[in-house]
């Protein structure tokens, strides 16, 4: 039976210097092949989802962690902050002189605190080292998003399978059916999964994929 398979892209697709293993990119299109369909579910906007990625071959994307999403290069749902919240956001980073990109942890509390309308969050590193920070809508995660793509695609939750590596994956690990953490991943994320495989420069996303019998 064909399955919708969501993938998050940094720490389970790619590592975290953006490398994307070999074995996964050829798992990914043997999957495809196979009948099942494959979308990234990341934290990336549209813009920073860049070539390489959709050159393996995917069926679309939820990006935003949950504010966008798309299914064959169509946008099927997509929040914004309001332009009140995004001129406010973009003025507060200047004035700490960050580009889009909460640089320190100390950013982040900061963040939170400022911004107490909006969900921050953090994310990026080998066991969930705080590397970067985000803004976004409050009550959106990539489980809201899935259930929207599963509404268009006329889907059932029970042939769903999330793979991620950290604690904004939970959501996704808790709605969808099966679930995997990458070896790399945080201790929240493992416990939450249903499956840990190894590390994503290990082969890990290749070899779920194979025990799974998705290839």
């Amino acid at each position: 039976m064909s399955k919708v398979i969501f993938l998050d892209v940094d720490g389970t697709l790619c590592n975290y210097e953006g490398v994307i293993p070999e074995s996964a990119k050829q798992a990914i299109k043997q999957a495809r092949k196979n009948g099942h369909k494959v979308y990234i579910c990341t934290g990336r906007s549209r813009a920073e989802v860049y070539q390489e990625i959709w050159d393996i071959g995917l069926d679309g994307m939820i990006g935003g962690n949950g504010s966008y999403v798309e299914d064959q290069s169509k946008s099927v749902y997509h929040k914004k902050l309001s332009e009140t919240e995004e001129r406010a956001v973009v003025d507060w980073l200047h004035e700490r002189g960050l580009e889009f990109f909460l640089g320190s942890y100390q950013d982040y509390l900061d963040a939170r605190e400022t911004f107490s309308d909006l969900k921050a969050g953090t994310w990026g590193g080998k066991d969930e080292e705080a590397l970067f920070g985000d803004l976004g809508v409050k009550g959106i995660d990539k489980a809201n998003a899935i259930d929207v793509l599963l509404e268009h695609l006329n889907a059932k939750k029970a042939d769903t399978i999330a793979f991620g590596d950290a604690k904004v994956d939970i959501p996704m690990f808790e709605y969808c059916e099966q679930s995997v953490c990458l070896g790399n991943g945080g201790d929240e994320a493992k416990k939450a999964a249903d499956m840990v495989t190894q590390a994503v420069d290990d082969d890990g996303l290749a070899s779920a994929f194979y025990k799974l019998g998705l290839i």
